[in-house]
């Protein structure tokens, strides 16, 4: 996910030199993530959750299930995260691709695209830990389990 901030966005910022180009490809890229990531992030807390209630269903030891919870949780926080936090900058961006769409008269300022664009790029790359602490969490829950047998 955060490769999305650090290689796509820089390259969208440096190639383009009109700011409706810059916020038309922010929004083909939004559209794609927004297709494969929740997916991709629900499936994942799925899998932690199985996990997690296998666990607790062989052995009552809260030790052996509770990193899975957290691991879920912790990917799924990206979801709020984007609602509460994210949301604002998203909806400015979209409308003024709507708005360069609906008026071809309509030039929006780069600088300030630039600085929106800038900005989600940040919110994304700490969006991105949070399903990066669930892999850690369930990487080192798997990692206890081999331990222990």
């Amino acid at each position: 996910m955060m490769s999305l901030s650090a290689f796509v966005i820089p390259v969208l910022l440096d190639t383009n030199s009109s700011a409706d180009h810059i916020v038309r490809q922010w929004s083909r890229l939004y559209h794609y993530g927004h297709i494969y990531l929740p997916a991709l992030c629900v499936s994942t807390c799925g899998v932690y959750l199985y996990g997690a209630f296998s666990k607790k269903r062989v052995s009552g030891d809260r030790n052996e299930w509770s990193r899975y919870i957290a691991a879920a949780v912790s990917t799924i926080a990206m979801v709020p995260f984007t609602w509460l936090v994210m949301v604002p900058t998203n909806n400015t961006l979209f409308g003024l691709e709507k708005t360069a769409l609906a008026n071809a008269e309509f030039r929006a300022d780069r600088a300030f695209v630039r600085e929106l664009v800038i900005k989600w790029a940040w919110m994304h790359v700490t969006r991105s830990f949070t399903p990066l602490v669930g892999a850690f969490l369930g990487f080192t829950g798997l990692l206890r389990e081999l331990r222990a047998y």
